[in-house]
């Protein structure tokens, strides 16, 4: 199973969505601009991964 974000050690790791599905690579995230980035982007899509996304962002 792909996870689309996840969090490990205090950094937010962003699937890139407009790398699939020629390659899985994750985005790290370590401050709220580079996960409103990520958003902006398109790197990450779906309002349910856009959402917690956002959360993670907050909690950066």
């Amino acid at each position: 199973m792909i996870r689309t974000l996840y969090w490990q050690d205090g950094t937010l790791y962003i699937l890139d969505q407009t790398r699939i599905p020629e390659e899985t690579e994750y985005v790290p995230c370590r401050d709220h601009r580079d996960v409103a980035e990520a958003i902006r982007s398109m790197r990450v899509r779906g309002a349910p991964a856009i959402g917690a996304a956002a959360a993670y962002g907050v909690a950066l």
